[in-house]
Order: C-alpha cells, then sequence, then structure tokens
C-alpha cells in the first residue's frame, strides 16, 4: 500500500477509509507495468499467492545487478588468509606500486592498463571493511540469508535474585562451530617465545581474530582448553583445534616445550 501511494501520489479516499474500489483503480492508472505487476502481487487477496519478501528482492523493480566490484570484494573477504586484516596488511607490502593489476585488450586501440598506484589503500580498506560490517550485502542470492544459531541463554532475573551470595558472572558458552581456521606462528624477539595469531571462521559467517604470546610450559592441549573456557571456541572444538595447533607447530619444526 506505501508503494502504491507513492506511485500514484494519492489514493482518493471518503474520509479515513479507503475502499477496495480506490485501490483497483489506483493499480489500473500506473503506467509502469513493472510496477503495477509487483504492486498486484503485494496486494493479492489470496495469501498463498502473495510472495516472500526474498522473492520480491528477484522482482524487475527491485531486482539489482551488482557491480564487479562489489561481488570481487565479497569473493575476496571470503577466500582464506587474506580476509584477515593482518595478512592482507603483510601481503600488501610485498606488491609493488608500479605493478599490473589488470588489463583490457582492444583491437586498434592500446590495450587499458591499471596499475596497483591507481588504487587507494585507504578507501579499498574502507570499502572492504564496510562489508565486513554488513553494509554492502548480496541481496539478490539465495545463499545470502544468515543462519540462525542458538547461543547460550543469559541466566533469567529470577535466578540471580535467587542467589544471596555474590557470585562472579559464568562466561558465555560457545555453541558456534569453526568452519574454518588459519593460524600464523612467530618467534618473539628473545628468540625464547612464540607469538601466535588464530583467524577464525564460525558458522555464522563471523570471523573471530585472536593473538597471545606462548608460554614455554603450554601445550596444545591446554591452549584449546582455555580457548574453550573463555567462550572463543565451542566445547565440540576443542580437539580439534588442538590437533590443528599441533600441525602448526609441527610445520613449523617447532615445539613448545
Amino acid at each position: 500500500m506505501c508503494a502504491l501511494e507513492m506511485a500514484v501520489l494519492e489514493i482518493q479516499s471518503n474520509g479515513e477509509k479507503v475502499s477496495e474500489d480506490n485501490i483497483i483503480r489506483a493499480v489500473h492508472s500506473l503506467e509502469d507495468l513493472n510496477m503495477k505487476d509487483f504492486i498486484e502481487q503485494c496486494l493479492s487477496v489470496a495469501p498463498e499467492k502473495r510472495p516472500s519478501a526474498h522473492n520480491l528482492l528477484f522482482h524487475r523493480v527491485l531486482f539489482e545487478v551488482h557491480s564487479l566490484k562489489l561481488l570481487a570484494a565479497h569473493c575476496f573477504l571470503n577466500t582464506p588468509y587474506i580476509a584477515q586484516d593482518t595478512l592482507l596488511e603483510e601481503k600488501t607490502k610485498r606488491i609493488d606500486a608500479l605493478g599490473v593489476f589488470a588489463s583490457v585488450p582492444r583491437k586498434a586501440h592500446a590495450r587499458i592498463i591499471w596499475r596497483y598506484s591507481q588504487v587507494s589503500s585507504m578507501e579499498l580498506d574502507k570499502f572492504l571493511e564496510d562489508i565486513r560490517n554488513g553494509l554492502f550485502p548480496l541481496m539478490n542470492f539465495t545463499d545470502c540469508r544468515p543462519q540462525i544459531f542458538p547461543r547460550g541463554l543469559p541466566q533469567s532475573q529470577e535466578d540471580l535474585h535467587v542467589t544471596k551470595t555474590p557470585t562472579p558472572e559464568p562466561m558465555e558458552v560457545e555453541t558456534r562451530k569453526i568452519i574454518q581456521m588459519n593460524c600464523n606462528l612467530e618467534r618473539k624477539e628473545d628468540r625464547a617465545r612464540w607469538h601466535l595469531t588464530l583467524y577464525l571462521k564460525l558458522e555464522d559467517k563471523m570471523h573471530r581474530h585472536l593473538s597471545c604470546d606462548l608460554l614455554p610450559d603450554e601445550s596444545c592441549e591446554s591452549l584449546a582448553s582455555e580457548l574453550v573456557q573463555y567462550g572463543f571456541i565451542s566445547q565440540e572444538d576443542r580437539q580439534k583445534m588442538a590437533l590443528f595447533l599441533e600441525e602448526a607447530f609441527h610445520k613449523q619444526g617447532a615445539s613448545l616445550h
């Protein structure tokens, strides 16, 4: 009804109520056939004939062909390693500013060339950060709707009042599973300790970036247990995380002990 009123500017009515005949006449007065079809579907008397909001996104009135820049940015952010801030910064340091990253050949003309120096790193970082924060979603893709996963429920107010003695607030329990994880190991300046950086992607597409210095007496099992204890990973992922860390140290030819 809001779309119809905006399209025809005004719907004739008797007092405060708009009659069905006035609505029908307003719809028939629309010159844009796509807009007319869109509104007729939304105002269908039979509920089962009304399209869902998600399906309406594919209607010609609302459908948007996303720019190649936006599609490439989403693909970029879903790529392992590159999606992470620290690793992205490390990779960009090695790029030659005069290097060519894209070109378009043309018949009878010189090809069009884009160099890394033509891209503003600050604008690119801002654009990627906006997408990571959900400002530019790909609305016309069937798999873009976020899945909702259960989280640990907070303690009710009644339960809090029953407890008379003050107790520390419990840690939030993580229930989402890890679908992707990467890590980076670096020697500290004193060469006696390692610095671990973990990049986790949870099943609701949330990214988690963790880092810490490792003490000589720590083990991969204890690290995984601490991640569970402080609500960074789920209990189900504890063993998988421990094995992942063991493998990472093995590839580095290193050990915590």
